[in-house]
C-alpha cells in the first residue's frame, strides 16, 4: 500500500509540474465586459478568431443579400398607450440591419469569453466600415443619415460637452473618494484611440437602432429606453458598467433624436470610457490592452 501511494503521489506531481497554467480573467480597454474567463490554448484562441472572421461575413450576407431578396415591409404592432397599437413598419433592410447590430454584440461577448476581444475590435470597425463605405459609394445622403454630417454638429457638440462635464465631475468625485482619481500618461494614447471604437458603437447603436426605430413611427419614449438597453447590455455582465453605460446611452439616444449627429457621441464616448476604467474600476486600461497586466 505505501509503495502505490507513493506511487500516486509521484504521479500527481509530475502532473502538476507539467500543467498549463490558467489563465487569468479577460480584460481590456475594449473587452468591455472584462469578467469572463479566458480561454486556455492558443489554438482555441486562433478557432475562435476564425469563428470572428466567418460571422462578420455571413453579417455581410446578413445586410446585403436579405434586404435584395425579402424587400417587403414588416409591420410590428407593438401598444404604447391606452389608445392601442401603434403600427411600426421596418423594411427589410432595417431589420437586417438591426439584427447584424446584435450579432455583433453577442459576438463581443464571445469575444470576450474566448479572450480575443482586443482583436475582435478592429475585425468588427473594418467590417462595418467596408459596409458603410459600400452603401455610401451607391447612397451619397447614407453617411449623412446615419449621423456623420456636420449638420447641427455645434449644438450637438455643445450639449454633449455639457453632459460629458458632468460625467467627468462625478466620476472625478467617486474616484477621489475612492482613491483611484489619478493622470496618467497613459491616458493620452487612450483618449486618441479609444473615441475610434467609441464613434464605431455609437453608429451602430445610434444610426442602425435609434434611427430605424424612429423612423418606423415609435416615439421617442419608447426609443430612447430601447436604444439605452441595447447599448448597455452590450457591457454586461459588468453590473457598474452596464448601468453606467445605460444611462449615458439614453442621454445619447436623445440627442441623436434631436441634432441627428454622431460626430460629438463617438468623441464622447471614448473619453468617458476612458476615464470610467481608471477612476471608476480603478485599472490601467493601456497596460491591459497591450498586455502588460
Amino acid at each position: 500500500m505505501n509503495g502505490a501511494s507513493a506511487g500516486w503521489a509521484e504521479a500527481e506531481a509530475m502532473s502538476k509540474a507539467t500543467r498549463r497554467p490558467r489563465r487569468g480573467p479577460a480584460s481590456g480597454i475594449f473587452d468591455m465586459a472584462a469578467t469572463y474567463p479566458t480561454a486556455g490554448p492558443s489554438a482555441s484562441g486562433r478557432g475562435a478568431r476564425r469563428r470572428i472572421a466567418c460571422g462578420m461575413r455571413l453579417l455581410w450576407v446578413l445586410l446585403f443579400l436579405v434586404p435584395a431578396v425579402h424587400a417587403q415591409t414588416v409591420r410590428l404592432a407593438i401598444p404604447l398607450d391606452r389608445g392601442g397599437p401603434v403600427r411600426a413598419g421596418l423594411d427589410a433592410r432595417a431589420v437586417a440591419e438591426m439584427t447584424a447590430v446584435a450579432l455583433t454584440g453577442v459576438g463581443h461577448l464571445a469575444a470576450s469569453q474566448a479572450g480575443v476581444s482586443n482583436w475582435y475590435v478592429p475585425v468588427v470597425i473594418g467590417g462595418w466600415g467596408g459596409y458603410l463605405g459600400a452603401r455610401a459609394a451607391t447612397e451619397p445622403r447614407f453617411l449623412a443619415d446615419l449621423g456623420l454630417t456636420g449638420e447641427a454638429l455645434g449644438r450637438s457638440a455643445r450639449d454633449t460637452a455639457l453632459l460629458s462635464a458632468g460625467a467627468v465631475v462625478a466620476m472625478g468625485a467617486y474616484g477621489a473618494v475612492n482613491g483611484s482619481l489619478r493622470v496618467e500618461p497613459s491616458l493620452v494614447p487612450l483618449l486618441v484611440l479609444y473615441p475610434a471604437w467609441g464613434l464605431t458603437q455609437q453608429l451602430l447603436v445610434q444610426g442602425f437602432v435609434t434611427r430605424h426605430l424612429d423612423a418606423a413611427g415609435l416615439p421617442a419614449v419608447a426609443v430612447v429606453p430601447l436604444s439605452a438597453a441595447t447599448f448597455g447590455s452590450v457591457h454586461l455582465p459588468n453590473l457598474p458598467l452596464t448601468a453606467a453605460t445605460t444611462t449615458l446611452g439614453g442621454a445619447f439616444a436623445g440627442l441623436y433624436l434631436r441634432d441627428g449627429n454622431v460626430w460629438p457621441l463617438g468623441v464622447a464616448h471614448g473619453a468617458l470610457g476612458t476615464l470610467f476604467y481608471v477612476w471608476v474600476l480603478d485599472r490601467d486600461p493601456w497596460d491591459e490592452f497591450t498586455g502588460r497586466e
